[in-house]
């Protein structure tokens, strides 16, 4: 018999999030940069997370990571060689590095979210002070908000659900060629998707999402047409990650 708190079909909950202490939002807060971290491995209060850093150029980059192994909570910093993957993850920005860092896993999120049902199904981009996550839950959307309530009073956390949907069976997102864009034209793009913009009937309109974005309708408009047109070229827009 089902758990009255799960749901028969898997739901993809996209959130951002801010909550202090914690080190990568307070680096991409302060630099322009933006950091990927994906996996994860937890001994005792330390974890060992890989990461990209990114940026728009290969000076800002470098200063990321001396402001990483500056940071506190960072135990080591290490960097990994070029071309260490035999599959590679698509990056934005015109610089990037990888890097393993160990780090005080006691001033994470992560195994908050993890410990109440929570799959991340992508790397956390961590950008402009906030982080960005993409989750997996089998909860109904009732227990996903109790779930994140929790977390909130736990980490004194900034919880926002941008978009909380049915993943049906059989239809994988596609990851977005995300190394062919600009920091700043993913982020418009990733918020007019998750807010309904390219859905029929629209749900919300240009000048709503300019203003959300604290930007002009004009300046909305010329970031979305050049992902649009990359992605046009990949016959029609592909679904988010």
């Amino acid at each position: 018999m089902t758990s009255p708190e799960r749901s028969d079909e898997a739901l993809h909950v996209s959130i951002d999030l801010w909550y202090p202490d914690c080190w990568e939002i307070e680096i991409t807060e302060r630099l322009d940069v933006g950091i990927l971290g994906y996996g994860i491995y937890m001994t005792g209060s330390e974890v060992t997370t890989l990461f990209t850093i990114y940026a728009d150029d290969h000076e800002s980059v470098t200063e990321g990571i001396e402001a990483i192994r500056a940071s506190e909570n960072v135990h080591s910093v290490s960097q990994m060689a070029s071309g260490f993957r035999q599959t590679s993850i698509p990056k934005p920005g015109n610089a990037t590095r990888e890097l393993l860092v160990v780090h005080d896993g006691r001033k994470q999120i992560s195994q908050p979210l993890t410990s109440r049902g929570f799959v991340c199904t992508g790397p956390i981009d961590i950008r402009g002070g906030r982080e960005y996550w993409s989750l997996a839950t089998n909860h109904d959307r009732e227990t996903v908000q109790v779930k994140l309530d929790e977390v909130r009073e736990q980490m004194s956390a900034e919880i926002n659900v941008r978009s909380m949907k049915q993943q049906s069976p059989g239809t994988a997102p596609t990851t977005l060629p995300v190394d062919q864009f600009t920091k700043r034209q993913l982020e418009v793009f990733q918020f007019a998707r998750e807010q309904g913009y390219y859905e029929y009937p629209k749900e919300t309109t240009a000048g709503e999402l300019a203003d959300e974005l604290e930007i002009t309708t004009s300046t909305l408009h010329e970031h979305l047409h050049k992902v649009e047109a990359v992605l046009l070229g990949r016959n029609g827009l592909t679904r988010l990650a």
